[in-house]
Formats: C-alpha cells, sequence, structure tokens
C-alpha cells in the first residue's frame, strides 16, 4: 500500500478555502492527490487554525426582504464591492463611528425646539385674546402690530422648517461620508486588487 501524501500548511488552506466556495470534496481529493478524509481533514485543521488564533469565530444571521437586499447590493455595486460579507464587516468594524449620535445636530433641534416653544406660547397668547373678544360678544380685529407680529411668526415657522431640512440633509451627507470611509479599503482592494 502506497503511503498517503501529506499536505503542506499553505495547501490545507488553500483546500479549507475552495471547499468553503463550494468545490467537492471529491474534486479537491482528485488534485490535490489525497484522500477524501484528507480533504475534511484540512478543512477542520483550518477551522481549528481560525478559532485558535482569535481570528472570525462569530458568524451573524440577518434576515432581509429581497428589496432590502437588492438596495444593498446595489449600494455596493456601486462602490464597486462584490462582496457582501466584506462589506458588512467594514460595517461592524466601524459601529462606533456610524452608530455615534450627532452632537451638533441634536444641540440644533434642541434649540429649534425652544423657539417652537416660544411660537407656540405667542400664538396661544393671541388665540387667547381673540376667544376672550368673542366670549364677550366682541367682533375679533388685530392691530396692525399684530397681524406683523403672526406674520412674523408664519415666516419664523418656515424658517425653521427651512433649517430642519438643511440639518437632515447635512447629517446624510456626513453619513454617506462615513459609510465610504468605512468601506474604502475595499473599494481600493477592488480597484489595486488583494495586497
Amino acid at each position: 500500500m502506497a503511503k498517503a501524501r501529506r499536505l503542506t500548511e499553505e495547501e490545507r488552506l488553500r483546500i479549507a478555502k475552495e471547499r468553503s466556495e463550494g468545490v467537492s470534496a471529491r474534486e479537491l481529493a482528485s488534485r490535490y492527490g489525497v484522500s477524501v478524509v484528507s480533504v475534511y481533514n484540512a478543512v477542520n485543521h483550518a477551522s481549528g487554525r481560525r478559532i485558535s488564533n482569535g481570528s472570525r469565530t462569530r458568524v451573524l444571521n440577518l434576515r432581509v426582504s429581497e428589496a432590502e437586499l437588492r438596495a444593498f447590493d446595489a449600494s455596493l455595486s456601486r462602490r464597486g464591492i462584490t462582496h457582501r460579507t466584506d462589506a458588512l464587516r467594514r460595517f461592524v468594524m466601524a459601529a462606533d463611528d456610524l452608530l455615534a449620535p450627532d452632537e451638533y445636530m441634536t444641540e440644533e433641534l434642541r434649540g429649534l425646539g425652544a423657539a417652537l416653544n416660544r411660537v407656540g406660547n405667542n400664538i396661544n397668547q393671541i388665540a387667547r385674546r381673540l376667544n376672550e373678544g368673542r366670549v364677550r360678544g366682541e367682533v375679533a380685529k388685530l392691530s396692525v402690530p399684530e397681524q406683523a407680529e403672526i406674520r412674523a411668526l408664519a415666516g419664523l415657522v418656515f424658517d425653521m422648517s427651512d433649517q430642519i431640512q438643511e440639518l437632515a440633509r447635512n447629517r446624510r451627507r456626513a453619513l454617506e461620508l462615513e459609510v465610504s470611509q468605512a468601506l474604502a479599503p475595499l473599494v481600493a482592494e477592488v480597484r489595486d486588487g488583494p495586497r
């Protein structure tokens, strides 16, 4: 009986990689001149090696709709990225930056909220005066300064609406930049090839 060929470490890792990509154990055994059992041993060896050196031992499962997956793939494709897992790994590694609260936006919204409260109080005072006059049977008339105040309040509300929209656009641009920075190594790898 002929002695079984011994695989090198590099061959074991290559076999494990090819097996994970769907190449059959029988085909790998034939290609490397070893038994099918040796192929499975190589796969187990590579798995044990990853666990022992602390690399990527956890698997995350995520259910998404077809539409969500197509949108995610399209977003990656626009950046030239073809591997979802690499992109997801980059997002996990960049989670601290991507999920950090936007302090500037929070402060701006707090200020806009306070301004809206002031507007609401002014409108309530005007409405109360008009209601009091109506209860006394008076015809509600607004003086010229009161009319100007109402127009100014309406203008303030529209300005605040514009500011909120601008804050949202700025936040979206900032998030797009953070996502692009998180994915930049993958984009470079696709463009320049693996290092």
